[in-house]
């Protein structure tokens, strides 16, 4: 049953105050004769919670209307201050009771204050968690949990772009099962788009995706609506963040600018976890060759360790004739030489290898290859860079490189960063007091192998 439609009673009241008039709406609604109203006094039928005229001028007020017959019924009144007409007022009766239009647009009014209220308490407590996270994963979850509860979404899932690409890296995406193959990943495109996409239905993803037809996975999904946002920082895209219902869901006008506020608080928190990991990677540098210090290598390898490799490799590395350079030219002389031998070192290795400067003029260096045999050659090409001559040094001043080598497979088991660093250097020691300018590799139980020495001695011209 439609709700009734509210009409507006009217009375009208003389200098005195006295009722000098009402409409049919007033006469129905008390249950009274008009001319049975006329003549009496407001009050006589209305109580009021406040009075109507206030010190700033008439206002609305709640109030009470009674009729004869014993009705009661809950009205808002107001003075019409725009229609007296001479000395007379006219006061506006409105019904609010459950079933009116007017009762209904209150309760809607009151129950879009109350929304309104939750969402703001909602960023509120998102702020002061965002401003406590310490990692991006930390800041994802965080902005699932705001999300969901936010919007109350069935499915959120948190997409970041690193340097392989738009990754998801919290939530859940019901679409992923059914993700066209080669298309790209899921999050690429309202991080590409650059703002707030909403989806009323299946058909209307087709409108941002029509090739192929994004409804179509939808409704594989199971899904019936959306709201996505990228994850802006200075302008920049990050993310994307998607919230998915598995029920039609109708968006309010603060939708968009929710998600906005939500996603520009995580974009935020990332900025600043990126930052301070950028700033704490930069103080652990060495800072006469730039690179990696022992800590952060440490922290490198450990990464290396735990991503996929075949055989991981261990190179430790000690300059031969390094102190001759400091004690005869000077330590800024020994400097630049650190600096260039981390150079040619860095040219030997890929991107994606661990090279750092493990204090003095040592260096070590862990990379990822296909077989053992690998390893040396790789071994042997940085003892070569190393022995090329130098510009800057006397001609009988000669550098050289003493290196121990230790590889370990994924087969052999769990990879203690420690063991394998003591034993590539107790190699480089080996090689070392073997005469220098040599390879040495050992097994993780510290037992020689093999020992590769240089064809011809290594001088400088």
């Amino acid at each position: 049953m439609l709700p009734r439609l509210t009409t507006c009673g009217l009375i009208m009241v003389d200098p005195h105050a006295i009722i000098v008039d009402v409409n049919p709406t007033i006469v129905d609604w008390t249950g009274s004769d008009r001319a049975d109203l006329i003549g009496r006094p407001p009050e006589t039928i209305l109580t009021l919670r406040l009075p109507v005229d206030g010190a700033e001028g008439p206002r609305p007020t709640d109030a009470t209307l009674h009729g004869d017959s014993g009705i009661v019924r809950p009205v808002v009144v107001g003075a019409l201050d725009d229609q007296i007409v001479g000395a007379s007022m006219r006061i506006a009766v409105y019904d609010v009771s459950a079933r009116s239009v007017f009762a209904l647009g209150l309760q809607g009014a009151e129950a879009k204050t109350e929304r309104g209220r939750r969402r703001l308490q909602i960023l509120l407590n998102s702020a002061v968690g965002f401003g406590a996270i310490r990692a991006e994963v930390e800041a994802a979850e965080l902005l699932v949990d705001v999300a969901q509860r936010a919007f109350a979404a069935t499915f959120v899932s948190i997409h970041l772009r690193g340097a392989d690409g738009v990754e998801q890296v919290a939530g859940e995406n019901p679409l992923e099962a059914h993700w066209p193959v080669g298309f790209r990943a899921p999050g690429s495109f309202t991080l590409v788009n650059g703002a707030v996409l909403v989806v009323r239905s299946p058909e209307d993803a087709d409108r941002y995706v029509p090739d192929p037809p994004m409804s179509e996975v939808y409704r594989a999904a199971g899904i019936e609506a959306a709201i996505a946002s990228p994850i802006r920082y200075k302008g920049e895209s990050i993310g994307s963040m998607v919230c998915y219902f598995d029920h039609p869901r109708e968006f309010d006008e603060e939708a968009v600018p929710l998600a906005e506020a939500l996603t520009n608080q995580a974009a935020q928190a990332i900025a600043r976890v990126r930052l301070e990991e950028s700033l704490r990677r930069a103080a652990m540098h060495d800072e006469v060759t730039g690179l990696p210090s022992r800590r952060l290598f440490e922290e490198d390898v450990t990464q290396a360790v735990l991503g996929e490799f075949d055989v991981l490799a261990v190179l430790f590395i000690d300059l031969d004739g390094f102190k001759p350079v400091n004690d005869r030219l000077g330590h800024p002389a020994g400097d630049a030489l650190l600096r260039e031998v981390g150079r040619r070192l860095r040219g030997e290795i890929r991107e994606r290898d661990v090279l750092g400067r493990f204090g003095g003029d040592e260096f070590i260096a862990v990379a990822a290859v296909e077989a053992p045999g690998d390893a040396e050659v790789l071994a042997e090409r940085i003892r070569a860079t190393v022995a090329k001559p130098y510009a800057s040094l006397p001609a009988d001043l000669a550098i050289t490189a003493s290196i121990g080598v230790v590889t370990v497979s994924r087969s052999d088991g769990p990879v203690v960063v420690d063991r394998l660093v003591r034993t590539a250097d107790h190699a480089m020691c080996q090689a070392k007091l073997a005469g220098g300018d040599r390879i040495m590799s050992m097994d993780l139980r510290g037992a020689a192998h093999r020992t590769s020495e240089p064809v011809v001695a290594s001088t400088q011209p």
